[in-house]
């Protein structure tokens, strides 16, 4: 897989750009790369993230989602400060990785744990929202 990865990169490299600058491509410099394209994916991902929780975010303060009873009001605020704790944390992480503050590697968990986060908390709001037009 790593192999066939840095294939299509040569490949990319090698048609895209002229031949003066592949010639100077060494193994080091190919790494740091790599890691660059990585480390925009990750940030592309979860800036994606963010407009998905702006989305959640407009969903909740929608007429529709309007709480009727206590616990849904309970619901409705814990929701909200969830997506603000997941926003919160996800503008730190893309801060932190478009500052080069450190590598790619130090932030993958970290954001492989964002996006398990806004699944559940995605799944919670969908629930919220079908049990507020129930009432």
């Amino acid at each position: 897989m790593g192999v066939t990865y840095v294939f299509i990169l040569l490949f990319f490299v090698t048609y895209s750009t002229p031949w003066y600058y592949v010639q100077s491509l060494n193994p080091a410099a190919m790494n740091s790369d790599l890691i660059e394209v990585e480390k925009g994916a990750l940030v592309m991902r979860l800036e994606r993230n963010q407009k998905d929780l702006r989305q959640l975010k407009s969903k909740l303060n929608s007429y529709i989602c309007e709480p009727r009873t206590y616990s849904l009001f309970e619901r409705i605020e814990s929701l909200r400060s969830g997506l603000e704790t997941l926003n919160d944390a996800n503008t730190q992480i893309i801060r932190s990785l478009k500052s080069r503050k450190k590598s790619v590697e130090a932030y993958v968990e970290s954001a492989r744990e964002q996006l398990v986060k806004f699944n559940q908390l995605q799944q919670s709001v969908e629930d919220y929202v079908a049990s507020a037009r129930n009432c």
